[in-house]
């Protein structure tokens, strides 16, 4: 975490995503997050849901600083959990509330942000999100959105998400795979860097129409191994850091180029569990 973290400040990445799984040492990953000087949105769960959802957020939020805010994920896109984690949508969307309240029960100031596919402008993607952000808990609504899924333009995503919830939103993952044959179907010619490009012009478009969006999310910022593989030997090409730490140069080169203020755009050092 260190070394990725020292990387990621480097190019100028002050905030991230990263994940407090229940399975690891929480205390340590956060310490570990404070004395390189991160600024953290943490996944209390991404796909491994916790034995005792309730005790692992009071933990969390207990051992987080307290004199400041505490900003969590409590579960990352509910609308998935039926095909990866094998519970429906409507109990994720009750694990987040439960770890949400428990959080909030144990820490002066948490802070609350969502994340779902967000890739077309359908009815249907929204009611995960619906139902938490009518609890009046949620502060930022995540869109998660990649080009091998999207349905319609970012701009038009964020635009519709931004009316519908009249909260900030964040680009809450996004990201191009080398190599990924129906990106490059979908968009021909492209490579991180000018998939970076292409999403802040399309935040920047959102924003001129009204949409209030406070940032980007690159997942991950190392490449890693497939998701539903983590054993694998091999890694997906996605990340900043390659596999044997070397950086990528596309990606850097428009991260130099980017004009957004520093502490805008954000970069995700999750793995999926």
């Amino acid at each position: 975490m260190t070394a990725h973290y020292r990387v990621a400040q480097e190019h100028e990445l002050a905030r991230s995503r990263d994940g407090l799984p229940w399975r690891h040492d929480v205390g340590k990953r956060l310490r570990t997050a404070e004395a390189a000087g991160a600024d953290v949105i943490w996944d209390l769960n991404h796909f491994d849901p916790p034995d005792d959802p309730a005790f692992h957020a009071r933990n969390a939020a207990s051992l987080a600083r307290q004199d400041r805010p505490f900003w969590i994920c409590p579960v990352n896109e509910p609308s998935i959990y039926p095909m990866l984690a094998g519970m429906g949508r409507d109990d994720a969307v009750r694990l987040a509330l439960t770890m949400t309240r428990a959080a909030k029960d144990h820490h002066p100031d948490v802070r609350v942000l969502t994340t779902d596919p967000l890739n077309g402008i359908g009815e249907r993607q929204f009611e995960a999100t619906d139902a938490l952000v009518a609890t009046g808990l949620v502060d930022v609504v995540g869109v998660n959105y990649y080009p091998h899924t999207a349905r319609t333009s970012l701009s038009k995503v964020l635009l519709k998400t931004a009316r519908r919830y009249r909260l900030p939103i964040l680009v809450a993952e996004t990201s191009w795979h080398d190599g990924h044959r129906e990106q490059q179907r979908r968009f021909h010619g492209m490579n991180k860097g000018a998939w970076l490009r292409h999403v802040l012009s399309e935040v920047e478009l959102a924003r001129t129409k009204g949409a209030e969006v406070v940032g980007v999310c690159w997942y991950p910022i190392i490449d890693s191994p497939p998701w539903n593989r983590p054993g694998a030997r091999h890694r997906w090409s996605h990340g900043l850091i390659r596999g044997d730490f070397s950086i990528d140069p596309d990606l850097a080169a428009a991260l130099a180029q980017r004009t957004e203020p520093k502490g805008q755009l954000g970069f995700n050092f999750r793995f999926a569990v």
